[in-house]
């Protein structure tokens, strides 16, 4: 199986024009591997008792249907997803 860096494809990159970006936390289930670091758009991953979060900053709502369309890809199950519009983790 090969998944492109971020769930984009390579010269067909979409950016929804006045739209904030936005930070999003996506909770499935199951605890995810080092194999995945990097391959959600760069979300970072956090294995929690039976679980794992994914977040970060996204660019707009098109890179987080791709994302959600990976986890769909791979089977995974989606437990929950929380977006907020225009706001980045500091640091």
């Amino acid at each position: 199986m090969i998944i492109a860096k971020g769930g984009r494809l390579p010269g067909r990159i979409r950016h929804t024009p006045d739209v904030p970006g936005l930070t999003c936390t996506i909770v499935v289930s199951g605890e995810l591997g080092q194999q995945f670091d990097g391959v959600f758009a760069d979300l970072g991953l956090s294995p929690e008792a039976g679980t794992t979060v994914i977040s970060g900053a996204l660019t707009d709502q098109a890179e987080l249907q791709g994302v959600l369309r990976q986890i769909f890809d791979l089977g995974l199950e989606v437990l929950s997803v929380s977006t907020h519009p225009g706001e980045f983790p500091s640091g």
